[in-house]
């Protein structure tokens, strides 16, 4: 059976609501970032240094650098940890061509009492480079971030060559590895997490993240025009499909949306999330067994893509797995404790199993989450 619009719209708003934390985890397909993949550009991040005051572009920093772009949030300890290395890192290679700005995404609107706390974090860590507040998550969605901290790594000529979601022991050492690498200080070797990545055509490239400025804006006709264009221009380029897919998903043309999904994977089968994107499509779709071979597959090979755990939890519960649903969501919870409408699915998936004081719980946080009091 098909979900009805009311759901599908509920349902698919929890795509462009995303604060998360992180698990430790190793991973092996990139899947920091919904709208961005190895082998790309990206948007131009630019704002003022919280304490000089002064304005930073990534573009102005990169110009021979090597440059790291790093999500944070004061709210996330694995966020701190990661600012700690990343400082000492930077200290203890003062000479090298490496830029570091770290980004803000505490939350959508920040309170002057919110800012006030973010300002006496990054004094408290004493941090040797620019940082920034991502006022509204306009830098966040557009990059599609879906994990808190992530990280985007860039080579000396802008592109996309790691891109980490979450931090951990291994992660850190993963970072390192790809920026000793992209320095120069290391050869690559048959485990380097650097990757070149498909490089679209410089047209194809300007046509796709106009797309993205369109669809964030909910001006879904002329981004996919822009994306038709995008495609015209590189035709092997898998990122217009997947975004084009997403749009579908959000209008509600599921079948249009299957079409552009699947062949974002056939262009890029390492692509996160189109291929999670394909599992909510026929989820939405009612092909119940094919979303759950989808997403289990995705999930054998990352389980930190909330998006896909939610859905898989989704697909379990029509299958009246409710255990593994519920164990799915928790999951998910792990990701990103913040996220209201992972809590109103568990809330619904504990109904539905019988177990009415967790779910009142569960909706009771969603509801805080959404309406936090003053």
């Amino acid at each position: 059976m098909k979900l009805n619009k009311k759901s599908a719209i509920i349902y698919s708003s929890s795509v462009f609501f995303v604060v998360f934390n992180m698990i430790p985890f190793v991973p092996r397909v990139t899947a920091a970032f919904k709208y961005l993949q190895e082998g790309m550009s990206i948007p131009e991040v630019r704002g003022k240094d919280v304490i000089t005051g002064e304005e930073v572009s990534s573009q102005n920093l990169l110009r021979g650098n090597v440059l790291i772009v790093a999500f944070w949030a004061t709210w996330s300890e694995r966020s701190i940890m990661q600012l700690k290395d990343m400082k000492e890192f930077y200290n203890d290679h003062p000479d090298l061509p490496l830029k570091i700005i770290a980004v803000n995404v505490e939350n959508q609107l920040i309170t002057p009492e919110e800012r006030k706390i973010i300002e006496s974090k990054i004094v408290e860590l004493d941090l040797p480079f620019p940082v920034l507040i991502d006022d509204n998550l306009s830098v966040f969605y557009e990059f599609g971030v879906i994990a808190v901290p992530s990280t985007a790594i860039l080579d000396s000529t802008g592109i996309l060559r790691y891109a980490p979601s979450g931090y951990s022991l291994a992660t850190r050492d993963l970072i390192v590895d790809s920026v000793e690498v992209l320095l120069g200080l290391k050869k690559p070797s048959i485990t380097s997490v650097v990757k070149k990545g498909y490089q679209p055509a410089q047209k194809a490239s300007r046509y796709y993240r106009l797309a993205l400025q369109l669809a964030h804006q909910r001006m879904y006709e002329r981004a996919l025009a822009n994306l038709e264009m995008a495609r015209e221009a590189d035709t092997l380029f898998s990122a217009p499909h997947n975004l084009r897919g997403q749009i579908y998903l959000e209008i509600d043309s599921i079948d249009a949306a299957v079409r552009e999904l699947e062949t974002a994977v056939r262009l890029d089968s390492t692509s996160v999330a189109a291929r999670a994107g394909l599992g909510r499509a026929l989820l939405i779709d009612g092909r119940i067994d094919d979303a759950f071979d989808k997403l289990s597959a995705l999930h054998a090979e990352d389980d930190t893509y909330t998006p896909a755990l939610l859905d898989l939890a989704l697909v379990m519960v029509k299958q009246e797995k409710y255990r593994e649903a519920i164990d799915s969501l928790k999951s998910a919870l792990e990701l990103n404790p913040r996220d209201p409408i992972v809590h109103y699915y568990l809330g619904k998936t504990y109904q539905q199993s019988g177990q009415k004081a967790k779910a009142l719980e569960s909706y009771k946080t969603a509801l805080e989450l959404i309406f936090p009091a003053p």
